[in-house]
């Protein structure tokens, strides 16, 4: 379970993300009411600082140890900033993944030392104490296709969330060994979870219709909202958001059977990824499903690796 960080919807009829918890107060109930669900609360950077998070995570991983991450948000969205007074200027789009780098050089700091002193550009400690450190390494993840996002995924995150214009399985296997390939130069491994809306039904037909009918009540208001918001940022290509204006907020579908679903999901683990980001249009009864018709026909579907420890 993955709880986004997000300061400010997009309105419309839908009130599209207009309401929503804030992701570690979420996640930290969670942690406490679970036994063996996997737990990440999302950051968006330029509304925390990294002494703060660092805390936080591990207050949660004490709640549920073992079980929790964290989601760094570089942040592309200004007008959830600017609301708050926290965007400096919108050069801010083209250094962002460089104050994510900081942000994650202070966290690391803390999480292994329970100490630091650092002067950066954005950040400056002063023999800043944090304990308890983490008995283990809490994992990181993120998402973005852009070379700087790649960069600093393959050096800080242990998952990247991939997608979007990459929907096929090709598509994805390509990104993965771009991702792969940047990793490697820090002698590291990152696993690709890609991004996925999943519509299925009994059969082909129904699934197409389902979409259909998304599709034709789609609240076109808050989907303006979305691309005004994209086009101040100059990471995303014209290619990319008539990608997003045709697929309605830019995941890709997978429309099909519970069968075709399986083998598709199939097709993108031989590809090398790692494993699914899986949104729900109906979300508690489309979940249901499933895990009842999906899951037991997955031929890729792995046991969950152990939790690396930190090695001190």
């Amino acid at each position: 379970m993955l709880a986004q960080s997000k300061w400010r919807g997009y309105g419309g009829q839908s009130r599209h993300w207009d309401e929503s918890l804030e992701a570690f107060t979420l996640i930290s109930a969670l942690a406490a009411s679970t036994d063996t669900i996997q737990l990440y609360a999302s950051v968006g950077v330029r509304a925390f600082h990294p002494a703060i998070i660092a805390k936080m995570a591990v207050t949660i991983d004490d709640i549920a140890p073992g079980r929790f991450g964290v989601n760094i948000v570089a942040g592309w969205n200004a007008y959830e900033y600017e609301q708050m007074g926290m965007w400096p200027e919108d050069g801010y789009h083209k250094y962002r993944y460089a104050y994510a780098e900081e942000f994650m050089q202070v966290m690391n700091k803390l999480w292994e030392t329970g100490r630091a002193s650092h002067q950066g550009k954005f950040f400056t400690l002063d023999d800043c104490k944090s304990y308890p450190t983490p008995g283990h390494k809490l994992p990181i993840v993120c998402a973005g296709q852009s070379d700087a996002a790649l960069a600093f995924t393959a050096k800080y995150a242990d998952i990247g969330f991939v997608g979007r214009i990459y929907e096929t399985p090709e598509g994805l296997g390509a990104l993965n060994a771009r991702l792969q390939a940047k990793a490697a130069e820090h002698g590291r491994k990152v696993g690709a979870y890609a991004l996925l809306n999943i519509i299925a039904a009994p059969t082909d037909a129904e699934a197409k219709a389902r979409q259909d009918d998304f599709l034709a009540h789609a609240d076109h208001q808050s989907i303006a909202e979305w691309l005004k918001a994209s086009g101040r940022d100059p990471s995303r290509t014209s290619h990319e958001l008539d990608h997003v204006r045709q697929t309605f907020m830019g995941f890709p579908f997978v429309t099909a059977s519970y069968d075709n679903v399986a083998r598709h999901l199939d097709a993108i683990a031989d590809q090398g990824v790692a494993g699914v980001c899986l949104m729900f249009p109906d979300y508690v009864p489309d979940l249901e499903a499933f895990i009842t018709h999906v899951l037991p026909q997955l031929a890729s579907r792995r046991p969950r690796a152990p939790t690396e420890r930190y090695r001190h």
